[in-house]
């Protein structure tokens, strides 16, 4: 019975988030997901280096690790897309 009451009333066991502390996870999130990007690049930019200056011998590892840098990337543009497309959307609302 606990549990259809938790349903009916969900404000009880869920912590109400003011619009300042939602706006600083949002933030928090997206500077993270960016350093893991920018992480990601330099990795990619350090194995391509190592090859190319013959201090690496592993083609297929320098391959993993550019590819993962560029589906980093195409993923990051993709939701960035789509915020926009959002913030578009919610402009363009009659209030």
């Amino acid at each position: 019975m606990s549990s259809l009451q938790n349903i009916s009333n969900p404000t009880s066991s869920v912590a109400k988030v003011t619009p300042y502390e939602a706006q600083e996870d949002f933030k928090s999130y997206l500077k993270g997901a960016l350093d893991t990007l920018s992480e990601t690049q330099a990795q990619s930019n350090q194995a391509t280096q190592g090859l190319m200056n013959g201090n690496m011998d592993n083609l297929h590892q320098v391959m993993i690790t550019a590819e993962k840098a560029s589906v980093t990337m195409q993923t990051t543009l993709e939701i960035r897309n789509k915020v926009v497309e959002a913030y578009q959307e919610i402009m363009r609302m009659q209030v």
